[in-house]
C-alpha cells in the first residue's frame, strides 16, 4: 500500500501495498532509511517478526476498491466509534499489509495488536508537527481538510484528543475519503452535501475509501451515516 499524494486541492492519496512498489522508489530514500532498508531484506528473507514492526504498527482502514491481484486476507479488528480497522506495517513510503497468517506466527494475539497499533497512532498524532491543516469553504461551507503527510489522517478518528487539537472542541462533521485525508465540516452541514464531497474525493483515488461519516461532540466522536447505500467497512 504505497503512500502517495494525489492533486485536488493539495489532497493526499492512501497507502496502496507492499514490496514490490518499492523497489523503484530510489536509493536515496533508503540510503536516508535505514530502518526501512533492514525490514525490505526481512520481507525478501521470509517475512518480519513481531519484534521488528512492533513499533511501525498503524491501523488503517482498508481501501473500498478490490487489488488487481491476489491478496491474503488482512487482519481485522472492530474498534471504537464502531467501525473495522486492517493494520499495517509503516515502510515509509507504504504500508505492508498485515495479513491474518502473518499474525499467527507472532507472539501477539488481535487484541494485543490492536492495542499496539492504536498506541502508536496516538504517539504519531501526539508527536505530529509537519502536517497540513486547510482552511477554506467549499459551496459555502467552510470546510478544514488535515493531511498527516505520513498515510494516517483518515484514522485520527479513533484518537478523540487528536481531532480536539486539529478541529477545535467544537461539534463538527468529519469524512475521511482517502487515507492520508480527514475533512471537517460544520456539524450542521446538509448530508446530502457532505455526500456528494465525499465521493467527488473519492472518485479520483484509486485507493479511496468509503466509510461513514463521524460525528465530533462533546469530545467524542461517533459514526453518522452519509446518503448512500453502503460503506466498505
Amino acid at each position: 500500500m504505497s503512500k502517495r499524494r494525489t492533486q485536488r486541492g493539495d489532497r493526499a492519496g492512501g497507502k496502496h501495498r507492499t514490496h514490490r512498489h518499492l523497489t523503484g522508489a530510489g536509493s536515496e530514500f533508503l540510503e536516508r532509511n535505514p530502518h526501512v532498508r533492514t525490514l525490505l531484506g526481512r520481507i525478501d528473507r521470509g517475512g518480519l517478526t513481531w519484534e521488528d514492526v512492533a513499533d511501525d504498527i498503524l491501523p488503517v482502514f482498508e481501501r473500498a476498491r478490490p487489488f488487481a491481484y491476489e491478496v491474503e486476507p488482512p487482519a481485522h479488528a472492530i474498534v471504537p466509534p464502531g467501525v473495522t480497522i486492517g493494520f499495517g506495517v509503516d515502510l515509509g513510503l507504504a504500508f505492508a499489509r498485515v495479513g491474518a497468517a502473518q499474525l499467527e506466527g507472532w507472539p501477539v494475539d488481535l487484541a494485543g495488536l490492536t492495542e499496539r497499533a492504536l498506541r502508536n497512532l496516538r504517539r504519531r498524532a501526539r508527536q505530529a508537527r509537519d502536517y497540513d491543516l486547510v482552511r477554506e469553504p467549499i459551496g459555502g461551507f467552510p470546510t478544514i481538510a488535515f493531511q498527516s503527510r505520513d498515510g494516517w489522517a483518515s484514522t485520527a478518528v479513533l484518537v478523540p484528543e487528536a481531532i480536539e487539537r486539529l478541529f477545535g472542541p467544537e461539534p463538527a462533521l468529519l469524512i475521511a475519503p482517502s487515507r492520508d485525508l480527514l475533512v471537517g465540516l460544520p456539524d450542521d452541514v446538509d448530508l446530502a452535501f457532505a455526500t456528494w464531497l465525499a465521493e467527488e474525493f473519492e472518485a479520483d483515488d484509486p485507493n479511496a475509501l468509503r466509510l461513514e461519516a463521524f460525528e465530533w461532540r462533546d469530545g467524542t466522536v461517533r459514526c453518522r451515516p452519509l446518503l448512500r447505500d453502503a460503506v466498505a467497512v
